[in-house]
């Protein structure tokens, strides 16, 4: 019996780098483009601890692997104690081997920054300078590193609900990006209103939004991650409406991404106002950007396909470096 490759969380983050994450979000959001990826949308069942239990699926055929993200959503408790875990278990679609088991936490994180830098690397303009951060937490600052692999980014504006995250975050970032001007911003339209890339990682649990549309200015590009359930929003209608939209996955934003949902339901956009999947920029199908006056949104939920291809990339990578460890199931 083939063996399977456990790989834990440090071995995970020590084979991981922005750029080629990037490049991976890229290549499985062409192949889903081609048809290459089955990608089934999120199913959870929650429980009275206030954890839910969250299972993601998908198959990339262009590389024979399938599998998916089994994660528990954390419940205060849980999160307090961040005693919450996940894996990504991956299968060989040929030969049905268990090729590894990758922890899910690092990729969660990093999987969705990159997934927003490989978005902005096609939806920005290309002399984009100026970062704005909502939320200073694992997502936003995740962000910023990725964000700035794409882009020589040379300020980043950091906005968050509690003073405290955002003393966090700005120290955190002048740590690891010692040339970038990191400033504290005291609200949110102020973090907004020169940035050229906004990306909005909140984790948003109200529909009243934290972005309007009155701050952005033309030419920046969005990426809004943190509303991840149709009833859940970070950004006004007014900059929904303004902006030309592109999903990671039309259907699971339908349902899941209240910063779209709210306004279709209110009939104020129809589900045509997303002008198609970022794949489809990627490969070329769609031009995404025609002008540097238009106000560019990837609006992304976080689909398992983005899961499988990090994780498919953690194997391969801690393969060639000796890392993890076999054993058989």
């Amino acid at each position: 019996m083939e063996k399977t490759l456990i790989i834990n969380r440090k071995e995970a983050e020590m084979v991981l780098n922005y750029p080629d994450c990037i490049k991976a979000m890229e290549d499985v959001f062409k192949a889903m483009s081609e048809g290459k990826v089955t990608n089934l949308q999120r199913s959870m069942i929650p429980h009275e601890s206030g954890c839910s239990l969250a299972i993601m699926p998908a198959s990339d055929n262009s590389v024979n692997i399938t599998g998916g993200k089994i994660i528990i959503f954390p419940g205060r408790e849980a999160a307090k104690n961040k005693t919450n875990q996940g894996i990504v278990p991956l299968f060989d679609t040929v030969t049905g081997a268990l090729k590894a088991i990758v922890d899910a936490e690092l990729i969660t994180v990093n999987r969705t920054a990159a997934s927003s830098a490989a978005a902005a690397n096609h939806l920005a303009k290309k002399d984009a300078s100026v970062l704005a951060i909502f939320g200073g937490g694992k997502q936003g600052r995740a962000h910023a590193l990725a964000v700035s692999a794409i882009r020589d980014i040379k300020k980043v504006n950091v906005w968050s609900y509690h003073e405290e995250t955002i003393t966090a975050c700005c120290e955190y970032l002048k740590e690891k990006l010692p040339n970038v001007e990191i400033v504290a911003c005291v609200n949110g339209e102020d973090a907004a209103k020169d940035a050229d890339i906004i990306c909005t990682t909140t984790s948003a649990k109200t529909n009243v939004p934290i972005l309007k549309g009155e701050w952005v200015k033309k030419g920046a590009c969005i990426c809004a991650i943190g509303a991840c359930k149709g009833t859940n929003r970070e950004c006004d209608e007014d900059l929904v409406i303004r902006s030309k939209v592109f999903s990671d996955m039309t259907a699971a934003v339908l349902r899941d991404g209240g910063d779209v949902a709210i306004p279709l339901s209110e009939g104020k956009i129809s589900e045509s106002h997303i002008i198609c999947e970022i794949g489809d920029v990627i490969a070329g199908k769609h031009e995404g950007r025609t002008s540097d006056e238009d106000i560019t949104m990837f609006k992304s939920v976080g689909i398992s396909a983005e899961d499988v291809a990090a994780s498919y990339l953690i194997y391969q990578k801690a393969k060639k470096q000796g890392l993890g460890t076999w054993v058989e199931i």
